[in-house]
């Protein structure tokens, strides 16, 4: 009986042997094989390798505090300016109005050990990491790029004569900016000694938005309708979508004019009444043009004419929301 129960205790420490001396040391002592001095480091663990990876980067994440709701016009442009830059933090492309940065291990600079199989269970285990010092150096290669581009964009505004474009080239520096705060958070987090060396470029960003802000409310619109009495739907959805970017709409001497120009294409068939929008939008300062939106849309058919006549301004207030804005700000940003 002893000599059994000797035999199973030896046994039993074997495995318990073999199964420690399998197991990396970043998993038994993380701290000893990843010192806490020259990297950030978390263990993952899960069903899959590819959720072992997920929890490692939400401990990641939740180490920086990383505010991974961002714009997506801030996204769009920070990716534009790693265009040529071989340390690029992320290659995607969003297209909603809100998004997330979807590849964090891209945008903190994130390295994964090989995973680990966790003994006869099932469950994998894997450690993700940054190295401090490297990380420090690529946050701070695309901190000046990021400010280089932000310099040039600042210079284009204070070289405009028209504050519409002013306003506009402002406009596509605050998103960079935004992008900038972010990686100068993160990078004052890797290596606190940097914060004073960044405090300046926080400080200029700061003076951007106070600037942008104070240019675009200055600026105010009147809108005005020609064509198809829409019953007042396009004036309205073209009011909210002004007013939601920061424009004022003021019905006294207004700056600049909104012009809607709205035709509509009927066609009574058989058993079906259709209609084609024609649209015309033009912003206008003394006569001239600054900006010019026009789109001829598909046929909108119902068996009725007001049937196809909702329809057709439906279309045309879903593709303003939808486009409107950004081809505003891209053409007048030139």
């Amino acid at each position: 009986m002893h000599k059994k129960l000797n035999i199973s205790i030896v046994f039993f420490l074997a495995g318990v042997f073999i199964y420690a001396q399998s197991a990396p040391l970043w998993y038994t002592d993380k701290d000893l094989e990843y010192p806490a001095r020259n990297y950030i480091s978390a263990v993952g663990e899960g069903r899959t390798r590819q959720d072992a990876e997920a929890a490692a980067i939400t401990a990641i994440s939740m180490f920086f505090d990383t505010r991974t709701n961002i714009r997506n016009e801030a996204i769009r442009e920070f990716n534009e300016t790693v265009t040529n830059n071989t340390t690029a933090f992320s290659n995607k492309t969003y297209i909603q109005e809100s998004a997330v940065i979807s590849s964090e291990v891209d945008f903190l600079g994130v390295r994964f050990t090989t995973p680990y199989q966790i003994g006869n269970t099932g469950r994998w285990a894997i450690l993700a990491y940054i190295d401090r010092r490297e990380a420090a150096g690529i946050y701070e290669s695309k901190i000046n790029s990021n400010v280089i581009s932000i310099n040039a964009l600042v210079r284009d505004a204070e070289n405009e004569n028209e504050s519409f474009y002013s306003s506009a080239l402002l406009a596509r520096a605050i998103p960079i900016g935004v992008i900038t705060e972010e990686l100068i958070r993160i990078a004052v987090t890797v290596d606190p000694n940097t914060r004073e060396k960044y405090s300046a470029i926080s400080v200029q960003i700061a003076n951007l938005k106070t600037r942008y802000r104070a240019i675009r409310d200055s600026l105010t619109f009147g809108i005005q309708m020609t064509g198809v009495n829409s019953s007042g739907r396009i004036e309205h959805t073209l009011q909210e979508l002004l007013e939601k970017n920061g424009f004022i709409i003021s019905t006294r001497n207004p700056m600049y004019q909104v012009n809607i120009r709205l035709r509509m294409n009927e066609e009574q068939g058989t058993t079906l009444y259709s209609v084609q929008p024609i649209l015309t939008i033009t912003i206008e300062r003394a006569g001239r043009t600054l900006f010019s939106y026009s789109k001829n849309y598909q046929r909108s058919s119902h068996s009725n004419a007001n049937g196809a006549m909702n329809r057709a301004l439906i279309a045309v207030e879903q593709d303003l929301e939808e486009n409107f804005i950004t081809q505003l700000t891209a053409s007048i940003g030139r």
